[in-house]
């Protein structure tokens, strides 16, 4: 089903389950992008066969550094808006790195309604409970826009990734966050100015988000009021702004 897992390497961070960012430099970097998009007729993943481009983006955004070993098969893929990545008859077969984009994971209820487990997008990676777990619960991963990724085929390389210690690592700092972002959920009463300071703080390793769409699942709140806390945090000294939609716990 693709839960979001953000990944941490340089600039990147494990955070929330539901954790979104955006690049606002990615795109221009990406100038074949655009074309390739429009060239697809949809429905079916597009692998983007430009070796320099991937090692290029393997390096800058420290992909390699996940793991402590050399696993095989990475490869440029790319997701048109409101294509399916994954469904209950079609789990992920690959990590998927998400370098431009966001995906969002839902699932049916008997009514024919959906919901929203989590959401991901830059700096997220799926493809974790499909290497941990071989039943899969029956939801769908969706791209919200236009989605670039980087892939690691998960059964190619299940073998040495279950003897890599550092990424074994993330596994385990995955969990724990997991049951911190739980004990957040619990405290229903809390503030959205407190959750906002609570989760930069203790669970964010970086303290900062990376934009306010970053927020809108995780807090459970309209952007309207994220934007007026984020700019409240600002004015009172609680946060300060080091970049485009960007805002770091001072």
């Amino acid at each position: 089903m693709g839960i979001a897992y953000p990944y941490s390497q340089g600039n990147y961070t494990i955070s929330a389950l539901t954790f979104i960012v955006s690049y606002g430099t990615i795109r221009k970097n990406l100038p074949g992008c655009a074309k390739i998009y429009r060239e697809r007729d949809g429905g079916h993943m597009e692998q983007i066969r430009d070796k320099a481009l991937l090692e290029r983006l393997m390096e800058e955004k420290g992909i390699g550094g996940f793991f402590s070993g050399s696993p095989q098969g990475f490869r440029l893929v790319g997701y048109k808006k409101h294509e399916l990545l994954a469904a209950p008859d079609r789990p992920l077969k690959d990590f998927l790195f998400i370098l431009e984009g966001s995906v969002r994971v839902y699932g049916l209820r008997e009514d024919g309604g959906d919901y929203s487990v989590a959401q991901g997008a830059e700096q997220d990676m799926l493809g974790m409970m499909e290497f941990v777990r071989e039943s899969q619960p029956a939801l769908y991963t969706e791209a919200l826009e236009d989605t670039l990724c980087i892939a690691l085929p998960i059964e190619k390389n299940r073998a040495v990734l279950e003897k890599d210690s550092l990424f074994l690592r993330r596994l385990l700092e995955y969990s724990v966050r997991l049951v911190m972002l739980s004990a957040m959920a619990g405290r229903p009463g809390q503030r959205l100015a407190e959750k906002v300071v609570a989760f930069l703080r203790d669970v964010q390793p970086d303290h900062t988000l990376h934009s306010i769409n970053a927020g809108l699942l995780q807090f459970r709140c309209s952007r309207r009021q994220l934007q007026r806390v984020v700019r409240k945090l600002c004015e009172d000294g609680v946060l300060k702004k080091v970049g485009k939609g960007k805002y770091q716990l001072r």
